[in-house]
């Protein structure tokens, strides 16, 4: 854990309860001035109005002014107020990260998939998983977008490089992620985020739309003209009765697309602001690597930006709104055609922007999933940032360690796969550590793929697709059984493999479901095959006879091994990887000491 980290999110978490607190003090004081201000009003007027009637007007009129004033401070206030808190609970989060607790943070339990190439076998999903040390995602959109990202390692040595460099220049922005973190959890309701794409490919078939502009431009103009007339005595009251019966005619008539646009949108508008907030933040932020300042240029359309296009929609969203009061509604309605000037601006918004808004709340979901990656670089700054090699195939890694394991605890180990070193395997005994290496060199293996730093002092690797067979379970549905499970994966490992894709292969203890004597013929054939079509990986296993494959090919097969020590009644584990081939087995040891079977 790196003490200066972990300071510093405890200060910036004081700093920011201490804004919020004083926020908190200044509501009240605008509440009761709020209050004060309402209730002055009548009061002014009929205090002042013996003495003066022009200073009653006035004074219940700035009364009036100061009282909507403070309804807009309000409303600001109480914005920033939940800002300061989001920000004190985003450093109180990473406080509990650095302290091993994850539980703040979305574990991706729904992206879990058992045929997913690595991402079941590495825990990359679930309570407790790797997804959940990683995530500081908030939006739907860019936590998928994080999965759809760890769930790929084969990328070009550009590619990765331009994400290591956009990464790099997050990882330092600390103060600007976590603004656009508070940024986006404003509004509490992300449920429904995924709705806002639909909604706006829905378009609004507007029945003679350039008919109803005129409309909307003369007949509210009309009514009042009329009103006016008939207030002053000129015309009769008929006449803008009428005026108002033709609006509400028209309201009638296109109440089914007012009922359809109220369906598509409704309660969508506070999600719209906070989307607009997180656009501002990317777009008033200057960038200096190549991908963000692509990712920013994709937010300007026809000389607008992103943000001011959303705010507009969010606008025309939050007049709509206008009409849930009843009061305002059928005031809005009969004079001035609301709901319907409310669809014929949408209609016009769809007609010049609706392609535009799902590409810009990609670019959301990109910068939501990097700033996740950044986070895990500036939490770690003494984990190494990757060299990716240029030619032939290369994984070299010194002292390299599992993310999840708390460093006090984790056993780092040195390892290297290089050309013609094709399959390293793995022997030793129970619990020796065999299983937990092999996720390790596939976790950080798919971060390095990623563009982030990794947990080893250095370590250096190809772009490969990694691939692993380590825990195959049985499908009683599709009537198939553990040891067909697992040769179905196998067979379509090995499909990849003839096609023509690269793969590096994580196998551990293969054929487990068949005898000894199969398991070691079949297990050497599969390693064959992979030696013979030129794949790189490593398989563990407690079958020593498959060591002899070394002999066979000394090149491409090397022996690595986990020891442990039998002393009188005890086991010593020390976790490190060393060459050669294990001699100790702890099976019947460990049965006897728990009392499963009897000892000598």
């Amino acid at each position: 854990m790196d003490t200066e980290i972990l300071n510093q999110y405890q200060s910036l978490a004081a700093r920011y309860q201490s804004a919020y607190d004083s926020k908190k003090q200044e509501l009240k004081l605008i509440s009761i001035a709020r209050f004060f201000s309402f209730t002055g009003i009548v009061p002014a007027w009929y205090y002042l109005n013996p003495v003066n009637p022009i200073l009653a007007l006035a004074a219940s009129s700035l009364l009036l002014v100061l009282f909507f004033f403070l309804i807009k401070k309000f409303i600001l206030t109480e914005k920033q107020l939940l800002f300061y808190r989001r920000l004190v609970e985003i450093n109180q989060n990473e406080r509990s990260a650095l302290n091993r607790n994850l539980s703040p943070f979305d574990p991706g339990t729904e992206f879990t998939d058992p045929h997913h190439d690595y991402s079941y076998d590495l825990d990359l999903y679930g309570t407790g998983s790797f997804f959940q040390f990683l995530n500081r995602t908030v939006t739907v959109r860019g936590k998928k977008q994080l999965s759809a990202l760890l769930n790929q390692t084969q990328r070009t040595v550009s590619e990765i490089s331009s994400r290591q460099e956009a990464i790099r220049e997050l990882a330092g922005e600390l103060s600007w992620r976590q603004n656009f973190m508070a940024k986006g959890t404003e509004t509490e309701d992300q449920k429904n985020q995924t709705q806002i794409d639909q909604s706006i490919r829905q378009h609004i078939a507007l029945k003679s739309a350039k008919t109803i502009r005129y409309l909307l431009l003369c007949l509210p103009a009309l009514t009042l003209l009329l009103i006016g007339l008939s207030i002053a005595g000129i015309t009769e009251r008929s006449y803008f009765l009428l005026a108002l019966l033709a609006q509400w005619a028209i309201f009638v008539l296109y109440s089914p697309t007012i009922n359809k646009f109220r369906s598509q949108f409704e309660s969508q508008a506070k999600l719209l602001s906070h989307y607009v907030g997180m656009l501002r933040e990317i777009e008033t932020k200057s960038f200096s690597s190549q991908y963000l300042v692509a990712l920013k240029d994709k937010l300007t359309n026809k000389g607008k930006t992103a943000s001011i296009v959303t705010s507009g929609l969010q606008k025309i969203l939050n007049e709509f709104d206008y009409r849930q009061n009843i009061l305002v509604g059928l005031v809005l309605n009969s004079v001035f055609l609301w709901d319907v000037r409310c669809i014929c601006k949408l209609y016009n918004w769809q007609q010049n922007h609706a392609a535009d808004l799902p590409h810009w709340l990609e670019v959301i979901a990109e910068m939501d999933a990097l700033s996740s990656l950044a986070n895990c670089n500036y939490n770690h700054p003494q984990w190494a940032t990757p060299e990716v090699s240029h030619s032939g195939f290369l994984f070299q890694a010194e002292n390299l360690g599992h993310p999840l394991i708390d460093e006090a605890r984790c056993v780092r180990n040195s390892f290297r796969i290089a050309n013609n070193e094709q399959i390293v395997i793995i022997t030793g005994a129970n619990m020796a550590g065999k299983s937990t290496f092999l996720r390790t060199v596939g976790i950080n293996l798919m971060l390095a793929s990623n563009g982030c730093t990794v947990c080893a002092d250095s370590f250096a690797f190809s772009p490969v697709r990694v691939y692993t067979n380590m825990r195959t379970s049985d499908n009683l549905m599709n009537d198939e059984s553990y040891f067909y499970a697992e040769l179905l994966r196998l067979q379509s490992m090995l499909n990849l493999i003839r096609n023509g894709e690269q793969l590096f292969v994580i196998i551990d203890e293969m054929l487990k479901g068949t005898n000894s004597a199969d398991k070691l013929n079949g297990s050497r054939e599969l390693i064959r095959q992979l030696i013979t079509m030129k794949t790189h990986g490593i398989v563990a296993t407690h079958d020593l006879n498959l060591t002899d494959l070394s002999q066979v090919y000394p090149e491409a097969v090397k022996n690595r091994c986990f020891e442990v020590q039998l002393h009188s009644d005890e086991l010593t584990f020390d976790y490190k990887l060393t060459e050669g081939v294990t001699r100790t087995m702890n099976a019947t040891f460990l049965m006897k000491k728990m009392g499963i079977i009897p000892k000598d």
